[in-house]
């Protein structure tokens, strides 16, 4: 009884401990800028659990976009394991027309071309959007190189906060009866 205890303790301990693992991994008011370059993107280092990444888009002074428009490329890579479960849009402001963000979302650390991946349909920042991978029925994602673009169209500056969760899959229930049962067996024959 003593090591089923032990076992519950500890797989408790490990989900919560990626749980608790949740943090801001780039803000461009405190990190700087993110790439400007779309041949370029700039690598974002995540870990499990939450990974939010903070900046701005739009007509904010920058180069290094469309018609000097500020747009932000990063890549992340995921662990053998890993998974990208979720992409949530936290928050997001635009004085003007809704609609003109976009993020495109590639596997590897370059993109195709303007538009290739696009995530949400050409629209990121929308009411509502919530999950993305979600809204789409897409995903989870392997372990792993991915590239991120993120870009407002239109003379718009956009502020935004999007969650990036990264986790190890858990093992079904099937899994988890067969190992305490294998568990008291072993016990028993001892």
């Amino acid at each position: 009884m003593k090591l089923f205890k032990i076992a519950v303790a500890c797989l408790l301990s490990l989900s919560f401990a990626a749980s608790a693992m949740s943090q801001i991994v780039h803000d461009e008011s405190v990190d700087g800028d993110l790439s400007g370059v779309f041949s370029a993107p700039q690598s974002v280092i995540f870990n499990l659990g939450a990974n939010t990444v903070v900046g701005q888009i739009g007509n904010n002074g920058f180069t290094g976009a469309t018609n000097g428009q500020d747009a932000d490329y990063f890549s992340f890579s995921l662990g053998p394991g890993q998974q990208l479960q979720s992409v949530t849009i936290d928050s997001f402001t635009s004085p003007g027309f809704p609609g003109s963000s976009f993020m495109g979302f590639v596997g590897g650390t370059s993109f195709a071309g303007q538009g290739a991946g696009d995530l949400d349909g050409n629209t990121l920042f929308n009411e509502g959007s919530g999950d993305v991978l979600q809204a789409l029925a897409v995903g989870p994602f392997p372990s792993g190189d991915y590239s991120i673009w993120l870009q407002e169209t239109s003379d718009n500056v956009v502020d935004y906060s999007v969650t990036f969760n990264v986790a190890v899959p858990e093992p079904s229930s099937a899994v988890f009866v067969g190992t305490f049962a294998a568990l008291g067996l072993i016990r028993r024959r001892r």
